[in-house]
């Protein structure tokens, strides 16, 4: 394994001999990796040879090199932030006793962060997980210090980053506008929902100014847009849904795909482009009755549409 290799040229300095002056140089311009590979595989192979018995999680795939990155950051965290509050209560007391206690307490709670013991129970926790599930598992785990501050940082092509802090209920609520905005917003990017939001506000807001300036006008406006969408709008059998009928079923559906397989009963509980469906197409006599509606995920409405020998238009 790769990591063995590392672990024993660091531990013998034999990248001395090899004309490195350490192992990041050694595996950048020695052995060709990237600079962000070569620091996964050098602090993967540094925890590695801290608790050896983890080789075989990462030969399997249940833990692999992001995630043990990621543990030995927020081991170096955990160790910072307990040796600042030792310091401050240090500062903060003339009690030599005291203080002799607090330094012994530092050493232990440092040791602690390279107990092997602890450490395995932390990494079983890590197994099979993706790296936000690993990053919130270790911020719990290791009870790494809450990030609340704001940052705004003007970039080179006028574009901006930014970082914010969310609670878990603000986070749930911006999921859940990410899923229902997955047909605007395909990629799922949050860049690209915050935006969408704050332009169906602003538009919102500003018609509702506009409203209030002018009622009149806006009336008139309303009655000729009106006229025109009823001259326009083409004769069918089909009705529009409701919004408000959208949202029961939404509702009722938890905000998933309600397509379950017939022999495995496994629900499709997908939250990405969820669509209103008819379960008797309106081609075949179906209505716009609620108990003849559900929520599928697009990919299951295509296959519904399949089922019953129908084209679903696409946009």
């Amino acid at each position: 394994m790769i990591l063995l290799h590392i672990a024993e040229i660091e531990e013998r300095k034999l990248f001395a001999e090899l004309g490195f002056d350490g192992m990041y140089s050694y595996l950048t311009r020695g052995l060709g990796y990237s600079e962000g590979s070569a620091y996964r595989r050098l602090q993967s192979a540094r925890l590695l040879k801290q608790v050896p018995s983890i080789a075989e999680k990462i030969e399997n795939g249940s833990l692999n090199l992001s995630q043990l990155t990621e543990v030995q950051k927020s081991l170096k965290a955990f160790t910072k932030n307990q040796k600042s509050n030792s310091s401050q209560e240090y500062a903060n007391t003339d009690d030599i006793k005291k203080t002799s206690s607090e330094t012994e307490t530092s050493d232990s709670i440092e040791k602690s962060t390279t107990n092997t013991t602890e450490l395995l129970q932390v990494l079983s926790k890590l197994e099979n997980k993706n790296t936000f599930e690993t990053q919130k598992t270790l911020a719990i785990e290791m009870n790494l210090p809450i990030q609340c501050h704001e940052k705004i940082k003007p970039q080179s092509d006028e574009s901006v980053h930014l970082e914010l802090t969310f609670t878990k209920e603000q986070f749930a609520e911006l999921e859940k506008a990410k899923n229902l905005l997955s047909h605007i917003c395909p990629d799922g990017s949050l860049a690209e929902v915050i935006t969408a939001l704050a332009q169906r506000f602003n538009r919102q807001k500003l018609k509702d100014s506009a409203k209030t300036e002018n009622a009149e006008t806006s009336q008139k406006d309303s009655t000729r847009t009106a006229n025109a969408s009823e001259v326009r709008k083409p004769s069918s059998r089909r009705k529009y849904i409701s919004i408000k009928t959208k949202r029961i079923l939404l509702k009722k559906a938890n905000y998933c795909c309600e397509y379950v397989d017939s022999k495995t009963k496994i629900r499709c509980n997908s939250k990405h482009f969820l669509e209103v469906d008819h379960v008797l197409p309106v081609a075949t006599g179906g209505t716009n009755n609620i108990d003849n509606l559900r929520i599928l995920c697009r990919t299951h409405n295509a296959l519904a549409a399949r089922t019953w020998g129908l084209k679903l238009k696409t946009c």
